[in-house]
């Protein structure tokens, strides 16, 4: 007696192998939160170094009558408040983009196209630092401007390999040939 020959099970996307462009975008994007990283903490201690500037700022602010009764006092307590915010934030933020990344590896397109759109934006609003003008004064300035020219490079690096041949097979569901 013999027995039919079992259907063959359609491979689920996660049982799919993940190709090395993938993976390589995944450590490029990786690099860039990284480097997101770096750069919140070097404006977190910008911010702390130049606490006189912030407080005369905040002051200026308080001129409008609806902020009437604010004191000095009161302003400069708010910086390390302000900071601790500004810190929360930002790691709210790089770590919901890390959730996002995470995603293309399991083949989500959605992920692939938020980080595309989030991508291009990040690549296009570091022009301006390419040739000079988005650049702060002092040292930190030009380590900020240099850190946010490696992280646009990485990131169009990491959109190039999500949109290759072997990656829109991978997020598309697409036949192997």
């Amino acid at each position: 007696m013999s027995f039919p020959v079992p259907p063959q099970m359609p491979v689920r996307p996660s049982q799919r192998p993940v190709p090395a462009d993938i993976t390589t975008a995944y450590q490029l994007w990786c690099g860039v939160l990284g480097l997101a990283v770096v750069t919140l903490v070097a404006s977190l201690v910008d911010m702390v170094a130049r606490r006189t500037e912030l407080v005369d700022l905040m002051v200026e602010m308080a001129q409008d009558p609806a902020f009437e009764g604010v004191s000095t006092e009161q302003l400069e307590s708010a910086v390390p408040l302000l900071v601790g915010l500004t810190a929360a934030l930002g790691l709210a933020v790089i770590g919901l983009l890390y959730l996002v990344v995470r995603q293309i590896r399991r083949a989500k397109n959605w992920a692939r196209m938020l980080l595309t759109l989030l991508g291009v934006f990040m690549s296009l609003s570091t022009l301006p630092t390419v040739f000079g003008v988005g650049v702060g004064g002092g040292t930190l300035g030009w380590i900020l401007g240099f850190v946010g020219i490696v992280q646009a490079v990485l990131t169009v690096g990491a959109i190039v390999l999500m949109h290759r041949k072997e990656s829109n097979h991978f997020f598309l569901r697409l036949p192997e040939n």
